[in-house]
């Protein structure tokens, strides 16, 4: 049996992924909760007032941000809107 790692760093295997496809083949269909409208464009994960922040770092830095925020299993962005509610 195969094992797996999704982007949030969040271990699965094969007989997860079989279990969710004979889940979205069955006369039910996916349950999962995260269903709804389409909405197109990035998610408003900030509030709808939110702006975009450019912040240029060296390669040194950017490496350190992106291993610490996958440690974390969160996103660079989210590591960084956390640490500045920290101050």
């Amino acid at each position: 049996m195969s094992k797996y790692t999704d982007v949030n760093g969040v271990p699965f295997t094969d007989e997860d992924l079989e279990r969710w496809a004979a889940e979205a083949e069955s006369e039910q269909g996916y349950t999962g909760k995260h269903l709804g409208r389409s909405v197109p464009g990035r998610p408003i994960s900030v509030g709808a007032q939110a702006r975009p922040f450019t912040l240029r770092l060296d390669a040194a830095r950017r490496a350190k941000l992106d291993e610490v925020a996958q440690k974390r299993h969160t996103t660079p962005s989210q590591l960084m809107r956390d640490l500045i509610d920290a101050l």
